[in-house]
């Protein structure tokens, strides 16, 4: 073997781990497959999704709170003079979260998916590859444990309303 020739490296592929990467992303993403949850949130899932719409719940007065679905995101500008801390906010009737606290202001987002219904579903956001499985957000409603009083929200209208 002749060593004043350097030794030859191989050569880096790209070709060969970027289209099988970049195939598993799309096929993940179509199918509207999602990160996988934790066991907290699997849990808290599960509790959640015993809870009951308050339909028969007596109706305090509005808030002057704003809920904006952004995205994966939902947005609660909170234009009262308080915080709100430890509420159950209802979406479209059917899918709930406990929040801790909604402070004053505009900086109060949440990511939508935490939002679970009675068959413990995470509320519909759009995938790259399905951007209409996102749903509007047309029913806001905030209730109140600590009073047993529900508040209805403005829901804001967003682009994935039809």
């Amino acid at each position: 073997m002749d060593e004043s020739r350097p030794t030859r490296r191989p050569r880096f592929r790209i070709d060969r781990w970027l289209a099988p990467t970049l195939i598993t992303i799309a096929v993940l993403a179509g199918s509207g497959c999602v990160i996988p949850i934790t066991l907290g949130q699997q849990q808290e899932r599960e509790r959640l999704s015993r809870l009951v719409y308050p339909a028969e719940a007596e109706y305090g007065p509005d808030l002057d709170i704003v809920v904006r679905r952004q995205g994966e995101l939902v947005n609660f500008i909170n234009r009262t003079a308080r915080p709100y801390r430890d509420v159950r906010i209802w979406l479209n009737q059917q899918y709930v979260r406990e929040l801790a606290e909604i402070d004053i202001g505009p900086n109060n987002d949440f990511l939508l998916s935490r939002w679970t219904n009675e068959y413990r579903e995470g509320f519909p956001v759009a995938t790259v590859l399905v951007p209409d499985a996102a749903a509007p957000i047309v029913s806001a409603e905030l209730m109140d444990p600590a009073t047993g009083l529900r508040h209805r929200l403005l829901a804001w209208p967003d682009d994935a309303e039809p």
